[in-house]
């Protein structure tokens, strides 16, 4: 099932508030229903970009969990991508809010990398447990000598 853009807009505004429990029981996000290619940009108070979340596509599995596949989560520090969190399928937790994976996920960050097979993520608080083989390595910036 293909939805058009207003729709996947829809979607995502849904997500974003976290409201809409009741929406996903309606015939045009029934379960199974398939979402393909979507954004759900999250803003600051003063309208500067925080996060993006992004996703190849989405399936509703229930009326509280979405499978997400290709996921891409773009964090922001003063209008400028800094850090990327990726995982080939994650479960989107409506009511709590938080995106779960025991597919492998990947942690890019100026400064590190960070890989683990699990992850669960409070997407309200910003923090999240990586476990199972977790590994990390960190990378220094080099700096120009001084004269």
């Amino acid at each position: 099932m293909k939805f058009s853009n207003k729709r996947v807009a829809l979607l995502v505004l849904i997500l974003a508030l976290g409201g809409g429990a009741c929406l996903w029981g309606q015939a045009e996000f029934a379960i199974g229903a398939i979402i393909k290619g979507f954004e759900l940009p999250q803003r600051e108070a003063d309208g500067s970009i925080k996060l993006k979340i992004m996703g190849k596509e989405a399936t509703v599995m229930s009326l509280s969990r979405i499978k997400v596949r290709g996921l891409t989560i773009d964090f922001f520090n003063q209008g400028a991508p800094q850090t990327q969190i990726s995982s080939e399928e994650s479960d989107y937790w409506q009511v709590e809010k938080r995106l779960t994976t025991d597919k492998g996920v990947k942690v890019e960050h100026p400064n590190f990398v960070l890989t683990a097979q699990t992850m669960d993520w409070l997407i309200s608080e910003n923090r999240g447990t990586f476990q199972q083989n977790v590994k990390v390595v960190i990378s220094q910036k080099e700096e120009a000598p001084t004269q």
